[in-house]
């Protein structure tokens, strides 16, 4: 008896390490579980290994550790939400389009479609269709009843619907859905597009002010959980009925050129004065880095790449005395809010791969480009008297603006395959960039309202930092 094939292993946010030990030995049967060894050599049959499944193989863990992963991140980013939606409202604060409307979609139609065009998936139309109906009415009910039950104001301030975030859930249930239809069966390049459209669907619910990053997260999680019910649900009633025979043996292709593409989120810490002590009352605390990185290998080892990414340290100026700017304006204020300071880059370069045992891979690069550092603003915090008479809570003081100017970092990582195509990366990385720094103070208004900015002085700025946190890496073997 051979073992049972495992291949139906998780494809988001797993970290599980799976040893399986044959020891071949003429004449026995071995008999493996995870608490003990038994060798019988009453009966002679060579290359006999009969494996139990431990408990980490069991196939309730195996569907639920990426959603639990999901709405884990969802609990730890709970208390950034607003900080990560100030970064939206500094670079994109007029940002809305309704594509994620109809994007959330994309992946279910193309399922059908192909099935309409003959294009054979996993399973035949009728058990794909009792899966996604299944998955569709569990994520229906999970979402809505979290919703309506915690009642979570959105970022725009309209309703009180916002956590989990249906349109996300939807999304990554519809993409988890083509990824097991087509993905898996056919290409891994299905699943990359499913799960791209729906990490941009998730993303645009941001931009659009619609929801907080703990809502997507969330939703990331119950779509991923519906769609794997719904599947077992199939399972259950069809049997081995109504699937397709696989089409090939996909084994994990250790020695194949690790072409990827992958998204990455990490806690940043900056090393520089310049930052962390810009005054002894205004000083930056840790910050984020968010990042979407590539590279094609022409060889199993080397290969040539770039990132697009951000990093932004919040600001803390609980300390700030406003009479240290004007006497005067203890009188119009309760404080000041300084925006965060942050860069964005891109960058091209060299990538590294090392593959070891177990579907683990050390990775390297060393990139060099372009760094933008964040225009951002010294806010005034407007007492009760003055946001009556401006209709305003806050009002620019200082304004700051980074040029652009040149960056390079360098990075290894960490990563453990936990399918064919995807697995999950532990980074370090250490960027370097230094930007002259104009700083203006307010002037005047102009005939339309306008403040209008008068120069103060200039200074460089070191924007040096490391960063740590996880990847999400998509192999394109």
């Amino acid at each position: 008896m051979e073992p049972r094939n495992t291949n139906n292993r998780l494809h988001w946010l797993v970290i599980i390490s799976t040893l399986f030990m044959v020891i071949p030995a003429s004449g026995q049967v071995i008999v493996t579980d995870s608490s003990k060894t038994v060798v019988d050599t009453a009966h002679l049959r060579l290359d006999t290994v009969i494996t139990k499944k431990s408990f980490w193989q069991s196939r309730a863990v195996q569907i639920s550790i990426a959603p639990a992963a999901f709405l884990t991140a969802s609990w730890l980013l709970w208390g950034e939400r607003k900080e990560i939606r100030d970064f939206r409202n500094r670079y994109i604060p007029t940002f809305r389009h309704h594509y994620d409307d109809y994007l959330q979609y994309m992946p279910a139609v193309a399922v059908f479609g192909l099935n309409a065009a003959g294009v054979k998936g996993k399973n035949t139309l009728k058990r794909a269709s009792v899966s996604y109906v299944f998955s569709a009415v569990t994520m229906a009910i999970l979402v809505n009843t979290v919703k309506y039950t915690a009642k979570v104001e959105r970022p725009d301030g309209t309703e009180r619907n916002s956590y989990p975030s249906g349109h996300t859930a939807n999304s990554f249930m519809n993409a988890t859905f083509l990824h097991k239809e087509y993905g898996q069966y056919r290409s891994p390049l299905y699943s990359v597009a499913a799960y791209g459209a729906a990490t941009v669907t998730g993303i645009s619910r941001e931009l659009n002010n619609r929801h907080w990053v703990s809502d997507v997260l969330a939703g990331a999680g119950i779509g991923i959980l519906s769609t794997e019910l719904g599947y077992v649900f199939a399972d259950k009633l069809f049997k081995e009925k109504e699937a397709h025979k696989p089409l090939r043996q996909t084994p994990f292709p250790v020695t194949n050129k690790p072409s990827f593409l992958e998204m990455r989120i990490g806690y940043a810490t900056a090393l520089h004065r310049d930052i962390t002590v810009t005054d002894e009352k205004v000083k930056a605390k840790d910050g984020f880095n968010l990042g979407l990185q590539g590279a094609w290998f022409f060889h199993k080892n080397v290969g040539i790449g770039g990132e697009f990414a951000f990093t932004s340290f919040p600001m803390n100026s609980d300390n700030f005395n406003l009479s240290d700017l004007s006497p005067e304006l203890d009188s119009i204020a309760d404080g000041i809010y300084t925006q965060p300071m942050g860069v964005r880059y891109l960058e091209l370069g060299p990538f590294f791969s090392l593959p070891l045992t177990h579907n683990w891979f050390i990775s390297a690069n060393w990139c060099a480009g372009v760094s933008s550092g964040a225009q951002g603003n010294i806010q005034l915090l407007l007492n009760a008297e003055w946001k009556e008479f401006l209709e305003r809570n806050d009002y620019p003081f200082y304004r700051y603006k980074p040029e652009r100017t040149f960056s390079w970092s360098c990075g290894a990582g960490l990563a453990k395959r936990v399918s064919r195509n995807v697995a999950i990366k532990l980074y370090g990385k250490y960027f370097h960039s230094r930007h002259n720094f104009e700083l203006d103070m307010i002037d005047d208004l102009d005939d339309k309202g306008n403040v209008v900015y008068k120069y103060l002085s200039s200074e460089i700025i070191d924007f040096s930092h490391i960063a740590i946190g996880l990847g999400l890496t998509a192999y394109l073997w």
